[in-house]
């Protein structure tokens, strides 16, 4: 299990990189996507296509309840469908399997998450291809597009492994 450290959770909240309003129109050449939140994961859906892999949690802003609309749309992504569990400022071993099982999977898969979703890019990063595009949600800022490479997982890696309990 990875757990964030209250010293570490400085070094998340902001990027260098930007911040999109709505999909950018690379994505559509994207040969692998995977989306990390709810909100970003509908507008991918919607804007560009549905992601190979999405992780989510029902939710947006940490306890608000998607709609009827937001749900329906969710519930379209995946053929495969995981449940797992996953505290808040964690990443489970449950939630490290169901990722890592989705990249052997040919069939786009939704994982929910039971708990939050918000560190899973960090393990999406480490266990992609390298060239996938992994956008996760910045709430009320926009979403973020990393491009998986080697600098990436070596970044995503070296925080990893000082959350590892």
């Amino acid at each position: 299990m990875y757990i964030l450290k209250p010293e570490m959770a400085y070094e998340l909240k902001d990027t260098d990189k930007k911040i999109y309003l709505e999909s950018p129109d690379f994505l559509n050449d994207a040969e692998y996507i995977a989306t990390i939140g709810d909100i970003c994961t509908i507008k991918i859906f919607e804007q560009i296509r549905e992601p190979n892999l999405a992780i989510v949690d029902l939710k947006t802003k940490r306890n608000i309840s998607l709609d009827n609309e937001q749900l329906n749309i969710i519930m379209k992504i995946g053929t495969d469908n995981k449940e797992v569990d996953n505290p808040p400022s964690t990443i489970s071993d449950s939630l490290w399997k169901a990722i890592e099982s989705s990249f052997s999977n040919k069939n786009n898969t939704r994982i929910t998450v039971k708990g939050e979703e918000d560190l899973a890019a960090l393990a999406v990063i480490s266990l992609a291809p390298k060239g996938a595009k992994v956008i996760y949600g910045m709430p009320d800022r926009g979403m973020v597009v990393v491009d998986v490479n080697q600098q990436e997982k070596k970044r995503a890696n070296n925080f990893l492994k000082r959350m590892l309990v």
